[in-house]
C-alpha cells in the first residue's frame, strides 16, 4: 500500500508532488532544502543548509516513526563542486555514529535562488534491512 506519510509540522508543501510516500517497508522522501517554517532558504553556507536539510529529513521521516538510522540510500544535489569537502563534513558530523546510506552526489544548478545544496532520501525499518 503506498500513501503519503507527510509530516504535519513540515515547512509549507511543494504543489504537485508529496514530500513523503510508503511503498511497502520503503519511505521515499522527496528533495528537501534548507528551508525554515516560512519556505524560505536558511543558512548561508553549505554546512549549515546541510544541516536543515537533513533535519527536514529527519522531520518528514518521524511521521512515519522512522528516524536518521533508518536512511538506507540518499541522493545529493551541489550547486558549487568546491561545497564537496564542507558538505561531506556536515553530512558525516550529522549521522555520527549511524551506519552511513549509500549516497549519490552531483553538481547540479537549483531551482531556488540561494539552495546550496538538495537531499532527498529512502529510509526503511531498521529490522527490514539486509
Amino acid at each position: 500500500m503506498q500513501h503519503d506519510v507527510t509530516a504535519t509540522s513540515a515547512p509549507r508543501r511543494q504543489p504537485n508532488f508529496s514530500m513523503t510516500r510508503r511503498a511497502g517497508e520503503l519511505v521515499f522522501v522527496s528533495g528537501q532544502m534548507a528551508f525554515d517554517e516560512g519556505f524560505r532558504i536558511v543558512g548561508d553556507d553549505v554546512t549549515a543548509q546541510t544541516r536543515t536539510c537533513l533535519e527536514n529529513i529527519v522531520r518528514q521521516l518521524s511521521a512515519a516513526s522512522l528516524g536518521a538510522s533508518d536512511i538506507v540510500k540518499t541522493t545529493v544535489w551541489l550547486t558549487r563542486v568546491e561545497d564537496f569537502a564542507a558538505f561531506d563534513a556536515a553530512y558525516g558530523t550529522f549521522f555520527g555514529n549511524v551506519v552511513l546510506p549509500a549516497r549519490s552526489t552531483v553538481r547540479a544548478d537549483l531551482m531556488v535562488p540561494g539552495a546550496l545544496v538538495e537531499i532527498e532520501a529512502t529510509a526503511c525499518h531498521a529490522g527490514v534491512r539486509t
